[in-house]
């Protein structure tokens, strides 16, 4: 990634009449997008949906979430849709008028920076839904990643989750790397399995522009847990290019106990336009 431009989410709500109406958007540094209906309405089919038109500031993959209220008796099934893209859940009963309830929905893919449009409808209504909120959380595009039988754990770029506004994994053959690392808060996370315990020594693939390094990294292991030791610190060297990648020796973690744990990446500090690119994290166990 030679340049990285980022764009202003431009959030406008229409919702039954299509018409403002004060609902709004708050977009989160940890990357939730949170639609939300501040005045009482209620969804039915396409007649009589909530829908906001927007640009996102990132592609990549989302949880969906519904909050909901006097759904009356169960059984009303909810279609939430990005584009062509749709998830679709069972509502059960809020209770009441003033009680509230969420349901997950499942994932979806934001393809792209393209203004698009996200809609609320009932697919089967039972009774009156009353949409409050729904939020996008970022997910991983990949899986868990578990130690290898040579003792390696190779984190790789898209079995990260981001978190952040701008950060994303680039799916494109000669990138497939964690790209657009522009703010400083913005974060990848992996979540993986130890299958033996031991101690091991971090190399981080990276890449980053002519005239771009001197960003300084920190790598965190099981970050915000009582025994977590002092996240490692390194300086970004420029390779020639964002997707010029070289392995480097970046610091010792562990002992790290069988079991799961967390390994964390974000900017301290970001010296130019953007910090590096960073395709994978291998975490090698050292001999005994």
């Amino acid at each position: 990634m030679v340049r990285a431009i980022l764009l202003s989410m431009v959030m406008t709500v229409l919702c039954g009449s299509r018409s403002p109406g004060g609902e709004g958007v708050r977009r989160e540094d940890d990357g939730r997008i949170i639609f939300t209906v501040t005045a009482d309405r209620n969804v039915g089919d396409e007649t009589n949906q909530c829908s906001w038109d927007y640009t996102p500031t990132r592609w990549g993959m989302y949880d969906v979430s519904l909050t909901y209220a006097n759904a009356g008796p169960a059984g009303s099934e909810v279609e939430v849709a990005y584009g062509p893209t749709k998830v679709t859940g069972t509502l059960d009963t809020a209770g009441s008028r003033d009680g509230s309830a969420t349901l997950s929905l499942g994932r979806l893919y934001v393809a792209d920076t393209k203004p698009q449009s996200l809609a609320v409808r009932c697919t089967r209504q039972v009774d009156g839904v009353q949409v409050k909120t729904v939020t996008l959380t970022p997910a991983c595009e990949g899986k868990s990643p578990m130690q290898a039988d040579d003792g390696v754990v190779t984190l790789h770029g898209r079995d990260a989750t981001v978190q952040g506004t701008a950060l994303r994994y680039e799916p494109a053959e000669k990138k497939q790397t964690l790209g657009f690392w522009t703010r400083p808060t913005d974060a990848a996370v992996w979540s993986f399995t130890v299958t033996r315990a031991g101690t091991f020594d971090v190399e981080v693939l990276q890449g980053c522009g002519p005239g771009q390094g001197g960003s300084v990294m920190t790598v965190a292991v099981d970050a915000g847990q009582q025994a977590a030791a002092e996240p490692l610190v390194f300086t970004v060297e420029a390779t020639g290019g964002f997707q010029d990648f070289r392995p480097r020796m970046i610091g010792r973690v562990g002992p790290l106990a069988a079991g799961q744990h967390t390994l964390r990446i974000m900017p301290k500090q970001i010296a130019k336009q953007a910090a590096c690119d960073i395709r994978q994290v291998r975490l090698v166990p050292v001999a005994r």
